[in-house]
Order: structure tokens, then C-alpha cells, then sequence
């Protein structure tokens, strides 16, 4: 029994924590609430209960505060109003007190010679005593009352108070008020209340909801009205647990008991929340849980507040009948219990079974693991000897790769000389060409200009002769032409000098070669520093040109340089890899 009980706390406990989320947390719409499936009401109805102590608080802080008013006021309709106030309080939480502060409120009113005062709070005595069981002296409270100088609006009271006390007199004596079993003097009086009370009126929906019962086709002209004015209910006051309660009859009496049980229990949710403890739909709640043999638990915690909350109130009426139901409910709960007890009693059977047979496969695995232990060891070893073996080889394997891997570089090394070396003898022999063929040009053409001079002299021509050697058009085209050989061939084989020659030149100073221009004259002086020729004497000579000339272009190119002076020649003379 003790492992029940702690696996069903335990689970009442969770459903509580998450049902004070989704109250709290997440404070879902009031007209949402109605149509949440019934177990989720349950719970939310479990979360009430279990904090109905921050409920009691809130209105005993509110109690506390008008006796505090009370205490402080010297003016007998002042009194008359706090003690009003305080009845309203403890008219649902405390009858003694509800009386004690009705009687005050009476005897204020009889000092203040207001007749009407007095009306109302015998019409609340008589509300008390008709609650509680005490119905002589409701009758007499009603009794008491001249309906001649009633107002309208006491009028109303009035009925509304005879036809509660003819219901709780039925009740009292055992008859079953849901099917609507009044006389017709009940009848007549309620079809009176119902003219009278005006739609905005919190008893409103009560009294044509119970007018509603009279039969199933009165119930569904009912239903849409009460259920409207319910749509936005917080279900947090007494009028609410009193309508939703009405409403689930009448959904009772056309057959939906869905939505008869799941306004039971918002009706329940407002009693606990405005902390009604003349509760009536929690007790019916309760009585149809106990049908639920998964329910029993929950039915009993139920009908136990019932009964705490019907002591607390005095109420003479629910007493016997909780009690009753209680005794029924604790029989059926007990009878569950001692069912899940035998029932966890097969289970500790089957389970003693299975741990037996656990202790035999354990035995037998324990056993098999040792074997297992000392195949292993004999496995390792056998893997160690072969792991030995596996390293050998493996060092062997990476000798055999290094000695790939140089024979590799060897083999490309030599490949790649030999693909040099036969690419710089076909560059020799084009260069070689080339030279040759500039050469043979120059022959050719000394050996016209030979010719030419020959003739002229047998010609006698002197005059021509004279003017043919001094003018230097012919010499000065020869070396435009020697210049752009050499910058053909030059470049043939540094085809990137001009760029990496501009890598040495600061940048506002780099070389623009114009658009017809290989090389220019500061170009192809460096030129030949690059092939080796340093001296600016030979370098004039080769460029046919001065030497200050060789020596202040070279002076100006150091200038321009991002490079130490005394570097620069020796980073030209670097400058480049050839291309064949």
C-alpha cells in the first residue's frame, strides 16, 4: 500500500506543478477554459485545491481590513454598510460569522429607523438559516417580512429567497431537486422571479436556467443564453460556480454529459476559488468520479473537502449526504487498494522470479566472462607477436618509400636537367641563327655599300661619292635596326624584364614604353648589365652611342630606385629566369 500511495503522490504532485504553469505561466483565455478536454480540468481543479490557502489568505486579508474599518467607525449607517460588507464576506465562508454580522447589521438598522435596512438583512438571515439546516427558523425570518412595503428590487430578494428555501427544504428532506420535482407553488414563484429579474442581474442565468429544467425543450432554449453570458467567465466568483453549475444540468438534461461533467467542474474551480465552502458541485464531482476505479483517489480527496468545508460552514443540510457518499467512496477506494495490493503482490512474485533467473544468467555470465578474460589474454599476446612483426614490416615499408622517394626526385631532377639542357641548345641554336643571319645582313649590306662606292668611282661621280659617305642616314638606320634585333632577342629570352625592372623603381617613377616600342635606351643599357656587360665604355659602343650619355642614364636610373644605389646593379643583374 505504501508504494501506491507514494506512486500516486508522486504523480498528483507532477499533474499539480504543471497545472500551476498553465494557470500561472501561461494564463490562458477565459473562454478557452470550457472547452479544455475534462482530465485537463481535473487537474487545474487539483492546482485550486492544493493552493486554496493563497485563496483563504487573500479573503481573510480582506475581512481583516473591513474590521479594521469597522472598529474605527462612530457612525451607525457607516457600521450598517462595513457590517453589510462583512456579511457578504462570510456569507458563503463562515455562517456563524455571516449571522453574527446579518444580526448586527439588523439591530444597526433598527437604531437608524430604517425599515428598509432591516428587510435586507432578514432576507440574508433567512438565506443562512436555509443553508445551514435551520429551516423553522428561515420560515420565520420570511415570516417576519411585510411583503406590503417590500421595494422592487426586495421583492425580487424575497422570491428569490422563499423559492431557495423551498429547494433546500427538498433537499433537506431527501428529494432529488435535478429533475425539477417542485409544485406548482415553486413553479408559479419562479415563473414570478424569472418576469421580474432583469438580464443583468448575477442570478440572472440561475433562475431561468432552473426554469430550464422543467424538460429537455426548455433545457436547449436555455442553454444558448446562459452559455453566452458564460464565454468570458474567469470562473473566480460564487455567481460563476452557480451558473456553470445550472448550465451542466442543463446539459444533463439534454443528454451531453461531456459538458455536464466539464461545467461541474469549472463550477467546482469557482467555489474553491472564491472559497464557497457551501459548495455543492465539488460533492457531485466526487460522486461521479467514484465510478472510475483510476478516479477513486481524486473522488476521495474530493468528498473529503466537501465534508471539511460543510463542517466548517455548519451546513446541517450536506453533512448526512457527504457523509453517505464518503463512506461509499472510502469502501470503493479501499477495495481498489486492496485490488492493486494483490496485484503488486503478483508482481513482487514475478519479479522475485525474475531476479532469481537474473542471479542464474549472472552466475552464467560471470563464468563466461573469465573464459572470455582468458581468451583475450591469449589473443593479446598473439597480437603483440604480431604487432612486432606488423612494426618490422612497417619499417621496412618506409625505408623501401624514402628510398622511392629519392630515386624519384633523382630520376626527376635528371629529367627535368635533361629537358633544360635540351631546350637552352634549342634556344643556342636559334639565338645562333639569328645572330648569324644578322651578321650575313651586315655583310650583304657592306658589300652593296662596296659595290655602290665601286661604281661610283669608275663612274667618276665624286660629288655623290662625298655625299654618299658623309651623310649618316644609312649608318643610323643600321643600328635602329641593331637595336630592335637585340630587343627582339632580348626579350625572347627575359620576356618579363620591363615588369620585374619596374619592381626596382620606386612607383611614380615606373617606365611607360610607348606603344611601337620594344625596349628604350634606358631599357637596353640595363639590358646588358643583365647579360653581364657592366662597363658603360663597352656599353656605348655596343649602343653606338657616348659614354656620359651610358654614365648619366645610369646615374638617373639609381636615383629613381626603391633600392640601396650600390645594390641596384648587382638586383638587375638577378632580375629574371629565362624562358625557352
Amino acid at each position: 500500500m505504501s508504494s501506491r500511495f507514494i506512486s500516486e503522490n508522486v504523480i498528483r504532485l507532477i499533474a499539480l506543478m504543471f497545472s500551476l504553469w498553465a494557470t500561472w505561466g501561461v494564463s490562458a483565455l477565459a473562454g478557452d477554459i470550457a472547452r479544455l478536454p475534462v482530465e485537463d480540468l481535473l487537474v487545474r481543479l487539483d492546482s485550486a485545491l492544493a493552493t486554496q490557502g493563497k485563496y483563504e489568505a487573500a479573503k481573510l486579508a480582506r475581512i481583516d481590513r473591513l474590521k479594521g474599518n469597522l472598529s474605527g467607525a462612530s457612525d451607525p449607517e457607516q457600521r450598517y454598510w462595513i457590517a453589510s460588507d462583512l456579511y457578504e464576506e462570510y456569507s458563503t465562508f463562515d455562517s456563524d460569522s455571516a449571522l453574527m454580522y446579518a444580526s448586527m447589521g439588523e439591530s444597526l438598522a433598527m437604531k437608524a429607523a430604517k425599515p428598509s435596512w432591516v428587510t435586507d438583512m432578514r432576507l440574508n438571515k433567512a438565506y443562512l438559516y436555509a443553508a445551514t439546516g435551520i429551516l423553522d427558523r428561515a420560515d420565520r425570518c420570511i415570516a417576519d417580512i411585510d411583503t406590503a412595503r417590500l421595494t422592487p428590487r426586495q421583492r425580487l430578494r424575497y422570491d428569490e429567497q422563499t423559492l431557495y428555501l423551498m429547494t433546500h427544504r427538498d433537499q433537506y428532506l431527501g428529494a432529488n431537486s435535478v429533475d425539477y420535482p417542485y409544485g406548482e407553488m415553486a413553479d408559479s414563484l419562479l415563473e414570478t422571479v424569472c418576469r421580474n429579474i432583469s438580464p443583468d442581474d448575477p442570478m440572472y442565468c440561475w433562475f431561468v436556467g432552473w426554469k430550464g429544467l422543467r424538460g429537455s425543450k426548455e433545457a436547449l432554449q436555455s442553454l444558448p443564453m446562459i452559455r453566452d453570458k458564460m464565454k468570458d467567465s474567469d470562473y473566480e466568483t460564487r455567481h460563476d460556480a452557480m451558473n456553470a453549475w445550472v448550465l451542466s444540468r442543463l446539459y444533463e438534461k439534454v443528454g451531453d454529459k461531456d459538458n455536464m461533467l466539464r461545467y461541474l467542474i469549472l463550477s467546482s474551480l469557482a467555489d474553491v476559488r472564491a472559497c464557497n465552502k457551501e459548495i455543492a458541485s465539488l460533492e457531485e464531482v466526487a460522486n461521479l468520479l467514484s465510478a472510475d476505479r483510476d478516479n477513486l483517489k481524486r473522488a476521495n480527496d474530493y468528498i473529503s473537502h466537501c465534508i471539511r468545508c460543510a463542517n466548517e460552514y455548519k451546513s446541517r443540510v450536506r453533512v448526512g449526504r457527504l457523509a453517505d457518499l464518503q463512506h461509499k467512496i472510502t469502501r470503493d477506494y479501499q477495495t481498489e487498494l486492496e485490488r492493486q495490493e494483490h496485484r503488486v503482490s503478483l508482481y513482487l512474485k514475478l519479479l522475485g522470479a525474475i531476479f532469481l533467473g537474473l542471479v542464474v544468467a549472472m552466475v552464467f555470465i560471470i563464468v563466461q566472462m573469465k573464459k572470455l578474460r582468458q581468451s583475450r589474454t591469449m589473443l593479446n599476446d598473439a597480437n603483440r607477436a604480431l604487432n612486432g612483426k606488423v612494426s618490422e614490416l612497417e619499417e621496412v615499408k618506409e625505408q623501401l618509400e624514402r628510398a622511392n622517394e629519392t630515386l624519384e626526385g633523382l630520376y626527376s631532377n635528371a629529367r627535368e636537367g635533361a629537358n633544360e639542357l635540351s631546350r637552352t641548345n634549342l634556344a643556342k641554336e636559334k639565338y645562333i641563327a639569328d645572330i648569324f643571319s644578322v651578321c650575313s645582313n651586315y655583310i650583304s649590306k657592306l658589300d652593296d655599300f662596296r659595290k655602290n662606292i665601286y661604281r661610283l668611282l669608275l663612274a667618276g661621280k665624286y660629288e655623290d661619292l662625298r655625299h654618299l659617305t658623309k651623310t649618316p642616314e644609312l649608318s643610323q638606320a643600321e643600328i635602329k635596326e641593331l637595336h630592335r634585333t637585340f630587343d627582339k632577342i632580348f626579350l625572347g629570352i627575359y620576356p618579363n624584364f620591363v615588369r620585374d625592372f619596374n619592381t626596382l623603381l620606386r612607383p611614380d617613377e615606373q617606365i611607360e614604353l610607348k606603344k611601337e616600342d620594344l625596349l628604350n635606351t634606358e631599357l637596353r643599357i640595363y639590358a646588358l648589365v643583365r647579360l653581364g656587360l657592366t662597363d658603360s665604355t663597352a656599353i656605348a659602343k655596343f649602343l653606338h652611342c657616348s659614354v656620359q650619355t651610358v654614365y648619366n642614364t645610369r646615374q638617373r636610373t639609381r636615383a629613381k630606385a626603391n633600392v640601396p644605389r650600390e645594390e641596384f646593379a648587382e638586383r638587375v643583374r638577378s632580375l629574371g629566369k629565362t624562358i625557352f
